[in-house]
């Protein structure tokens, strides 16, 4: 006989009792033209099963509850019956997009998986996270945003070579090696597109050109920081491999030794971001490493790819687990953050997840 889990903290919806079993809901946008730019963010069908066949195999039952839009055009109705929402859904556009969906299921008395709409908006917006690192004392690449290509200062209070990225986009949308800049004439026109072509103030950033790390955290009170990973990076722009490809069809770089001292520095300034930002239940900080080893924040999401072949699925080869399990932690986490006890036994070792 299933365990009946006291549902007592779960917000908008009466107290009562939810089995082992739950009936989930999963939000999400899918992407359908892969070639779109503005569709970069959207989860392609084979991450949005991959996420089902986890939670299933989990014991649970899923509906896909499809985007934002779908469930605020469904009505409360749309998803009455789900004990909780695992939401992925990135929203379509805005600098507030990835709010969309927490704030449809907090209007209708839904809890879900993730952070709450003020997380999730000020983590798309790379200005906004860069200051909050600063006011917490974390290094960041120094850095300024322009609107248009007029406005930069000139002289550049920056040194060469420099990266321009769109202030409020991620998944490396509007990043390719050209965003790599090595002098003035270069960073006028890059920052002359990426306005025009995306419609946003731009990042204009000193480039770290070392190394690169990203950092996952799992869970709340407190939450857990998983190993660090190194990414592998173009050999000529420098520019990590997710983002850039392998451009010049050379191969791929790993510079950096990540021992101990590397690794926890990355860790703690993840964690520091984590908790400034008020992230909930996950989240992925990436990081830039200068040649003397110093660690440079870049961005935190809290809302990560669940792409099976990124780093949720690299995260699970190293810790020797399933990308289900993963899944299954990030679930477990939401539950005792919303007043329900751990499912079971977590099978992720736990000597694995530093506090």
């Amino acid at each position: 006989m299933d365990r009946p889990v006291e549902q007592a903290g779960l917000p908008g919806h009466t107290h009562g009792i939810i089995l082992d079993a739950m009936h989930l809901g999963l939000t999400f946008d899918l992407q359908t033209d892969p070639s779109d730019w503005r569709q970069a963010e959207f989860d392609p069908l084979p991450t949005v099963q991959a996420l089902q066949r986890s939670l299933e195999s989990l014991g649970h039952h899923v509906t896909l509850l499809g985007s934002a839009l779908d469930v605020a055009r469904g009505g409360r109705e749309r998803c009455c019956d789900v004990d909780l929402v695992f939401n992925i859904a990135e929203g379509a556009h805005g600098r507030c997009r990835e709010a969309w969906a927490p704030m449809v299921l907090e209007l209708f008395g839904v809890p879900y998986v993730g952070s709450d709409p003020l997380a999730l908006a000020v983590g798309l917006d790379k200005v906004m996270t860069k200051r909050l690192a600063a006011a917490h004392g974390l290094r960041t690449p120094a850095w300024l945003c322009v609107d248009r290509p007029q406005a930069l200062p000139d002289p550049l209070p920056l040194a060469f070579p420099v990266i321009v990225k769109p202030r409020y986009e991620g998944s490396g949308i509007g990043i390719d090696p050209s965003s790599v800049v090595r002098d003035a004439a270069a960073l006028q026109a890059r920052v002359a597109w990426a306005c025009e072509r995306f419609a946003q103030p731009v990042l204009v950033e000193e480039f770290i050109e070392h190394g690169e790390l990203t950092v996952c955290i799992i869970g709340n009170d407190p939450p857990r920081v998983l190993p660090a990973i190194q990414r592998p990076l173009d050999p000529v722009s420098r520019l990590s491999c997710h983002v850039a490809g392998r451009a010049s069809g050379q191969g791929t770089l790993a510079p950096l030794e990540l021992d101990q001292r590397l690794e926890s520095q990355a860790q703690e300034a993840a964690l520091t971001l984590f908790d400034a930002l008020g992230c909930r239940d996950m989240a992925r900080a990436d990081f830039r490493v200068d040649g003397q080893g110093h660690v440079y924040f870049l961005e935190i999401n809290p809302l990560p790819s669940f792409d099976p072949e990124g780093t949720i699925g690299l995260l699970a080869e190293h810790l020797g687990c399933r990308y289900a399990d993963l899944i299954g932690e990030v679930l477990e986490a939401a539950l005792i953050r919303l007043g329900s006890p751990p499912q079971r036994q977590s099978r992720v070792s736990q000597t694995a997840l530093q506090p």
